[in-house]
């Protein structure tokens, strides 16, 4: 009899690759989602939208959730969130409700109805304090918008759950993960559909971007779904952090996808004057706005895998600009 998985939000970016390894591995699949009149777009593009089982789960309420856990799942994957910055900074009270008291709501089912259930519980990199060194498990914690304020809340209470009750419970400490069904309300979206539009339409303007000089650690969201796939089947459970362990700019993403599309970028100015334009045909391709700014942009932080790669036998296999060129791919065979 195969192994049960829930996955919460599996029809997001890491949701879906996270439910395209295990039904290859031959896991019987369920899924929430808030919607169940349309077939879900990235998981028909994977191949798997026949191959799980969806139930509808309100954003708000969560009454639901007692009679889909009464399925009696061997793992749940809770990955559902509000992940915008920028959305948490509009609606912060919504993005509590959907960060914290759905965790809590999850973990809640789990203690009173199925114990012996292993947890998953995605957190973001964001919760951690930027240092010089890369940030590992142990890293000091802090949050400087509500999403991470709420993913810390997260992180905490599945601590308390696991800790109190003697559940399996770990917590994934996720650096910036891209993929090809990133949609453009990121700013590694925003990058390559735009750069797309102007690579297919020579009198396609140029677009606005916040600070390009804005560090993260990026990875493929493929690579983290193995991972965390893999975080519930050690002998113990404990937190993971998942990250390449190599800091770059927003900038030096953009360069790297204009390059791919054929443009020689060159950027002149400082600060909000800044201005990237096309060697080749000294084409205008972006320009700051700072509007676009965040409120409080901590300096970049890098993580420190070792556990993961240790205990897990994890490391990530999608390079840089492999990630780069998939989601160039996939924007391209769509126009």
């Amino acid at each position: 009899m195969p192994q049960k998985a829930l996955i919460t939000g599996i029809t997001g970016q890491t949701g879906s690759f996270l439910a395209k390894h295990l039904v290859r591995a031959g896991y019987e699949v369920h899924g929430t989602t808030r919607s169940l009149e349309t077939t879900p777009w990235r998981l028909a593009h994977l191949g798997i939208a026949g191959e799980v089982q969806l139930h509808q789960l309100s954003a708000t309420d969560f009454r639901e959730i007692d009679d889909i856990i009464a399925r009696k799942f061997d793992y749940i994957f809770h990955l559902a969130a509000e992940s915008s910055v920028a959305t948490s900074l509009k609606e912060p009270t919504k993005t509590v409700t959907a960060n914290v008291t759905q965790t809590t709501a999850w973990l809640e089912a789990v203690k009173n109805a199925s114990p012996d259930c292993r947890f998953f519980n995605a957190v973001t990199s964001e919760v951690l304090t930027a240092s010089n060194r890369p940030l590992g498990e142990g890293a000091p914690c802090s949050a400087s918008n509500p999403y991470a304020v709420t993913k810390l809340a997260s992180m905490n209470m599945a601590q308390v759950f696991r800790e109190s009750f003697d559940l399996y419970v770990v917590n994934g400490l996720l650096f910036n993960h891209e993929s090809e069904l990133r949609d453009a309300r990121f700013v590694t979206g925003k990058i390559i559909l735009n750069l797309c539009n102007l690579a297919n339409d020579t009198s396609a303007p140029a677009f606005q971007l916040g600070n390009v000089l804005a560090e993260r650690d990026f990875s493929h969201a493929e690579d983290f779904a193995r991972g965390i796939a893999s975080s519930l089947n050690h002998e113990t459970s404990q937190d993971y952090v998942f990250a390449s362990g190599t800091l770059r700019s927003v900038k030096d993403f953009f360069d790297v996808a204009a390059s791919q599309l054929g443009f020689d970028p060159n950027w002149t100015g400082e600060g909000t004057d800044m201005v990237c334009r096309d060697l080749k045909s000294g084409r205008e391709l972006v320009t700051i706005n700072p509007e676009f700014y965040r409120p409080i942009d901590e300096k970049g932080k890098v993580g420190n895998p070792a556990r993961a790669q240790s205990h897990l036998d994890w490391q990530p296999q999608i390079t840089f600009a492999q990630l780069i060129e998939r989601m160039i791919a996939f924007h391209m065979n769509k126009t």
